[in-house]
């Protein structure tokens, strides 16, 4: 493992803001947090979901807390006045008011949701006047975030499947829509101007598509995209409709992307350095670990793998 780690780090040195996201609840999504926070220096912690409760929601099964060392930082729950840190910093966000705090002890933390992606990169970007990485705890299902972070690691394992080939099978095929390729640079720029609409563009030049959402205008859209090069749907995008594009596709992030059909770019690409593996589950049976770490590593083109029960 010592290698791997070496390995893991020199791929993040230089990343100021990295999103740890689970495939499923309870994967071990946490555990990988911690060993981030416990091995960067001047790090800062911050989640896109509820984060920091001692048993989980939906499952009610416990959880590990969010453990962050002294000298290190989180964002919580500006109402908190915490006995164990020192408010630098309050924010306002569409959640309500969120202090970034500086441990002076080692501590287990509650973290709170900022709000958007776009929201939370906004923030993490403040955040870099403190520390020099901000880790972000993804919530389960909001793939999404990869695209805002300047690297990711997934995590998953016995959770996603009940055999090795299964977890193989979704993590490649997530782990592919995850990394779906960006549009030109240019493009991504002015498309971000658009906010909600859905613009077409040919030579260059770009234009709004005058419907509201795509949901009871496939026909329309479909025809205004006869000859362009591409298409943007802020939306989810299906089969209904991705099965009848013949341009490019752009969507915000992988996250709205519900098909296998069309061709797909997203706003940022996204770059994942490493998949770390828990092939125990909550549900009382485990996998082969060394078989799937093994496994997904032939499957993932160079994607560094890593068992997280050991790091």
């Amino acid at each position: 493992m010592e290698r791997t780690e070496e390995k893991i780090f020199e791929e993040i040195k230089n990343c100021r803001t990295i999103s740890v996201i689970g495939l499923a609840k309870n994967v071990g999504k946490t555990t990988v947090v911690n060993f981030l926070l416990s091995r960067l220096k001047r790090v800062c912690v911050v989640t896109i979901g509820r984060d920091g409760e001692e048993r989980d929601t939906i499952f009610n099964t416990p959880k590990p807390g969010v453990h962050i060392p002294k000298n290190s930082f989180a964002v919580v729950p500006g109402s908190i006045l915490p006995e164990w840190g020192e408010i630098l910093e309050t924010f306002d966000v569409p959640s309500g008011k969120v202090a970034l705090v500086r441990a002076k002890m080692d501590v287990d933390v509650q973290t709170i949701r900022m709000g958007s992606f776009e929201t939370t990169a906004r923030i993490s970007e403040r955040l870099m006047n403190y520390c020099k990485h901000v880790v972000v705890d993804g919530a389960f299902g909001r793939t999404g975030i990869a695209s805002y972070t300047d690297c990711a690691i997934i995590v998953t394992g016995a959770e996603v499947g009940q055999n090795v080939e299964e977890v193989i099978s979704k993590t490649v095929k997530i782990i592919k829509r995850i990394t779906t390729p960006s549009v030109e640079s240019d493009i991504a720029k002015k498309l971000k101007n658009f906010s909600d609409k859905i613009v077409i563009g040919k030579d260059g030049k770009l234009s709004v598509v005058n419907v509201d959402g795509v949901a009871g205008h496939e026909k329309e859209i479909v025809n205004a995209c006869d000859g362009v090069d591409f298409v943007y749907l802020p939306g989810a995008v299906d089969d209904e409709i991705a099965s009848k594009l013949k341009c490019d596709i752009v969507v915000p992030s992988s996250e709205h992307i519900f098909s296998d059909r069309g061709k797909f770019k997203v706003l940022n690409s996204a770059h994942i350095v490493a998949v770390a593996v828990n092939a125990t589950s909550v549900k009382g049976f485990e996998l082969d670990s060394k078989e799937l770490t093994f496994e997904l590593q032939k499957r993932l083109n160079g994607i560094i793998v890593f068992d997280a029960l050991y790091t």
